[in-house]
C-alpha cells in the first residue's frame, strides 16, 4: 500500500511536469514556425524588390552611352556583376517554414531568412545610391540634348518668324512668336525647366514653325533644294535640245552664258530660258581666266556681256560666274561694281570631260548633291542633254527640290559675295586662280 501511495504521488508530480515541458515545447516550436514564415514573408517581399532593383540598375548602366556619366555607369555595372548570392537566393526561394520542421531548424531557417534579408537591404542601399547617382546625371545630359534640340528648333523659328514678314499671316506668326518667347525663356540661364516642359515647348514650337512655313512660298532655308546651272551657252544646235529637256522635266535651271554667243537667233534662246522661269548669268565675254585680264579689259568684258544679256529682253543679270570657277580680289570687286554676286558650285558633274558618260554625269550629280547644293554642267554637250531625265528624277526621288539660283540663295545673294553653295561662301581675302 505505501508503494502505491508513493507511486501514486510520484505520477501526480512527474505527470504535470511532463506536460508542461510538452506544452513549453509546443509554445516554443509555435514560435519558431511564427517566426521563420514572418521572416521568410519579409525575405520573400524583400526579394521582390531585390530583384527589381538589381535589374532595374543593370538596365540603367547598360543603356547610358553618356561621356560624362560612363565612369559612373561602369562602376555600378561592376559593383551588379560581383554580387555572388544567386546560390543563396535561390535555395531560400525554394525553402518553407514548414510544422513538420523541428524547433531548431525553423530557427535555423528563420535565421537565415532574417540574413538574406539584411543582406539585400545594405545592398540594395548600396546599389541604389549609386543607380540614383547614375540617373541624376543621366537625366541631366537629357535635359542638357533636349535644351539642345531646343535651341536648334529655336533658331529655325526665328529664321522663319524674320523670314514671313508678308507671306504668312499674322495669326500664325504671332502664335510663332509665343512660341518662340515661351522657348526663349526655358533655355535662360537658372531655368528649371524639366524634360517633360522642354518636349512639350519643343512640340508646340515645331507644330508653329511648320505652320508658318507651310504658308509662305517655297524658302530654301526651310527644305532641301538644289540649283542646277548650265554654263557656256547659247549653243544654236544643243540649247534647244537642253530647254526642251528641262521643260519636260519641269525642271527650272540656271545659264551662265557667254557674251560672244548672245547674238543673231541666239538672242531668242535667251527669252526662251527665260519664258521657262530659268535664270541668266553672265559667264563674262568668253571662256578665259578673268585674273589674267587688265582691269580695264576686264571692265569691258563685264559691260559688255551685261549689254548683249540686256539687249535679248531678258533684264540686266545680277548672277556671275567666273570661267573655270577661277577668281581672284580683282575679278570679284569688278563683280561687285557691276552689282553681282559670285556663283561657283560644290558639284562638279564632270560633264567636260569627253569620256564621262550620261550616265555617269547622272550618278556624279547625284552622289554629290545635298541640300543647298549648287551644280557645274554644261550647254552644249548632248551627254548631258541625255543626263537630264536622269538628273532630275533621281534628285526628286532623294526628296530635293530642284529651284534657280536666285530662289536657292533669296536672302543671301549681295553682290560681290562669292557662293559655293546655300550658306557656304568663301572667306574675305580667299582667292581662287
Amino acid at each position: 500500500m505505501a508503494l502505491l501511495a508513493i507511486a501514486g504521488l510520484l505520477a501526480a508530480t512527474i505527470i504535470p511536469i511532463v506536460n508542461a515541458s510538452h506544452r513549453r515545447q509546443q509554445g516554443e516550436h509555435a514560435t519558431a514556425l511564427a517566426d521563420c514564415e514572418s521572416a521568410q514573408r519579409e525575405f520573400g517581399t524583400l526579394n521582390t524588390t531585390y530583384t527589381t532593383t538589381l535589374s532595374n540598375a543593370s538596365k540603367l548602366a547598360q543603356g547610358d552611352g553618356k561621356t560624362i556619366s560612363k565612369e559612373h555607369a561602369t562602376a555600378l555595372a561592376n559593383k551588379i556583376e560581383h554580387i555572388d548570392d544567386t546560390h543563396t537566393m535561390s535555395a531560400l526561394t525554394t525553402s518553407s517554414c514548414e510544422t513538420s520542421q523541428s524547433t531548431s531548424d525553423l530557427n535555423e531557417l528563420a535565421r537565415r531568412f532574417g540574413a538574406a534579408s539584411t543582406s539585400m537591404v545594405n545592398r540594395m542601399r548600396d546599389v541604389q545610391t549609386d543607380a540614383d547617382t547614375l540617373r541624376r546625371l543621366v537625366d541631366g545630359a537629357r535635359n542638357s540634348d533636349r535644351r539642345g534640340e531646343l535651341q536648334k528648333q529655336l533658331t529655325v523659328a526665328k529664321a522663319a518668324y524674320e523670314r514671313s514678314a508678308n507671306k504668312a499671316s499674322e495669326q500664325l506668326r504671332g502664335e510663332l512668336n509665343a512660341r518662340i518667347s515661351t522657348a526663349s525663356a526655358m533655355l535662360e540661364p537658372g531655368s528649371t525647366a524639366t524634360n517633360p516642359q522642354i518636349n512639350d515647348a519643343l512640340g508646340a514650337l515645331t507644330t508653329a514653325t511648320n505652320a508658318v512655313v507651310s504658308a509662305m512660298p517655297l524658302d530654301c532655308e526651310f527644305a532641301a533644294c538644289v540649283a542646277l546651272t548650265f554654263d557656256d551657252g547659247p549653243n544654236k544646235q544643243v540649247t534647244p535640245q537642253l530647254l526642251a529637256a528641262l521643260k519636260q522635266a519641269d525642271a527650272p535651271a540656271t545659264f551662265f552664258v557667254q557674251g560672244q554667243f548672245v547674238s543673231g537667233s541666239n538672242r531668242q534662246l535667251l527669252a526662251t530660258m527665260a519664258a521657262q522661269g530659268n535664270d541668266i548669268g553672265s559667264l563674262s565675254w568668253r571662256h578665259k581666266q578673268l585674273h589674267t585680264l587688265s582691269p580695264t579689259e576686264l571692265g569691258k568684258w563685264f559691260a559688255d556681256t551685261d549689254e548683249v544679256i540686256v539687249g535679248a529682253s531678258v533684264g540686266k543679270p545680277t548672277l556671275f560666274r567666273p570661267p573655270d570657277g577661277a577668281w581672284s580680289e580683282a575679278v570679284v570687286e569688278a563683280a561687285r561694281g557691276n552689282g553681282q554676286s559670285v556663283i561657283l558650285w560644290n558639284v562638279d558633274s564632270h560633264d567636260w570631260d569627253p569620256k564621262t558618260s550620261a550616265a555617269d554625269i547622272a550618278r556624279n550629280v547625284l552622289d554629290g548633291a545635298s541640300s543647298g547644293a549648287i551644280v557645274a554642267l554644261h550647254d552644249g554637250n548632248e551627254r548631258t542633254v541625255e543626263a537630264i531625265p536622269q538628273i532630275v528624277s533621281g534628285l526628286r526621288e532623294r526628296g530635293f527640290t530642284l529651284v534657280t539660283v536666285t530662289q536657292l540663295l533669296s536672302g543671301e545673294l549681295s553682290p560681290g559675295t562669292v557662293f559655293y553653295a546655300r550658306g557656304d561662301t568663301a572667306p574675305a581675302g580667299d582667292v581662287m586662280q
